[in-house]
């Protein structure tokens, strides 16, 4: 367990550069103006970090870590005979609930904006949605889990994308994609096991 002062300057580093990202694509953003802002030495900052891409990735890490906890409380509140179906929906739940509680960054994950924050959440999603295909067997796709796993992710941040740019809220952009996965996930693309 990290010290409470390295949560909180690690804390302090993080909200610094989504505070830069509102202003600049991640690619202009440098160590010397992430400590400046964050009122930090550059030794301080090399601590924890070797650089701004290792930032990220911790970021993310967090991220997902906090999305398999919501995927387990779901699991465990409305899915416990463990059907396939309401476990990719808990999945998708919980990816939505990923994003809207950290929109501040991840509003700026687009792939035109930010190509390397967006192919690292890209990776990071398909690697958890690839592991559930695999490890779920009640239902199976008719393709590859991993081309099965890329469709869904490709699909989830173009609708959700879509959504933010047509300023639907959260409740209805929930709604949106949701229905749309409801007939895509009871669709030929799976087949349930005998």
């Amino acid at each position: 367990m990290e010290d409470k002062r390295v949560r909180k300057t690690k804390k302090n580093i993080k909200a610094t550069l989504i505070g830069m990202l509102a202003e600049m694509p991640f690619e202009k953003v440098t160590i010397a103006e992430l400590c400046r802002r964050g009122e930090i030495s550059r030794i301080t900052f090399y601590t924890h970090y070797d650089d701004k891409y290792a930032l990220v990735v911790e970021m993310f890490g967090d991220y997902v870590r906090q999305a398999y906890d919501i995927y387990h409380r779901l699991q465990e509140d409305n899915n416990r005979e463990l059907d396939s179906i309401k476990g990719y929906k808990n999945l998708l739940s919980c990816m939505l609930q990923m994003f809207y509680q950290n929109f501040d960054f991840f509003q700026h994950t687009s792939a035109q904006e930010n190509p390397f924050l967006f192919t690292t959440l890209y990776e990071y999603v398909l690697e958890a949605v690839d592991d559930y295909l695999v490890r779920h067997t009640g239902i199976i796709p008719v393709y590859s889990s991993r081309q099965t796993a890329a469709l869904l992710c490709n699909g989830l941040f173009g609708v959700v994308i879509s959504c933010n740019r047509e300023d639907l809220g959260e409740k209805e952009a929930r709604r949106v994609v949701e229905g749309m996965y409801e007939i895509l996930l009871t669709s030929g693309l799976f087949r349930k096991l005998v």
